[in-house]
């Protein structure tokens, strides 16, 4: 204790001092260091939470881009198979278009030709009706008396005989 004299420490200060930290120490660790560490603490766990949300959101914008580039990509293959029906049903309808207006223009030109070949065969039998009629006036003219149907026949067939050789 002497000691202490010499350095000019006071024993019973002393002691008030360490009393009065040891109180100043319970009292800031009491009042003021707990409830700082609680708020350190509550600050820190809504910084964790924070970061596990925005990890959250991260993931799910990640996985939505994902979800959304698979869709995008889906319809463009449903579009691609779209438009290749579309191209192949048309160009079906266009060949089938095409076959009709073919039939149709087969059909006009048969018909035509049939009713042609009706009418060159119409001109012919009354082409051959006038030269009965012709010849069977020559005839009577020349002959003088009028002639059976069987020889009008037999005259026509070979005028019509000679006229094929003429040509």
């Amino acid at each position: 204790m002497e000691i202490l004299k010499t350095f000019g420490v006071e024993p019973i200060l002393l002691l008030a001092q360490i009393v009065n930290f040891v109180i100043l120490i319970f009292i800031l660790q009491r009042f003021l260091y707990k409830p700082i560490l609680r708020v350190l603490e509550e600050r820190k766990n809504k910084i964790a939470t924070s970061l596990k949300q925005a990890e959250e959101i991260q993931k799910r914008f990640e996985e939505s881009t994902t979800k959304q580039e698979e869709i995008l990509d889906q319809a463009r293959k449903e579009a691609t198979t779209f438009i290749q029906t579309a191209k192949e049903e048309a160009k079906l309808l266009s060949d089938q278009l095409q076959n009709e207006t073919k039939k149709s223009i087969d059909e006009t030109v048969k018909r035509t030709q049939q009713s042609l070949e009706l009418d060159n065969q119409k001109m012919i039998l009354e082409a051959r009706n006038q030269i009965v009629e012709m010849v069977a006036i020559a005839t009577e003219k020349v002959v003088g008396k009028a002639l059976k149907d069987s020889d009008k026949e037999r005259l026509i067939q070979k005028a019509i005989k000679d006229i094929k050789n003429e040509n």
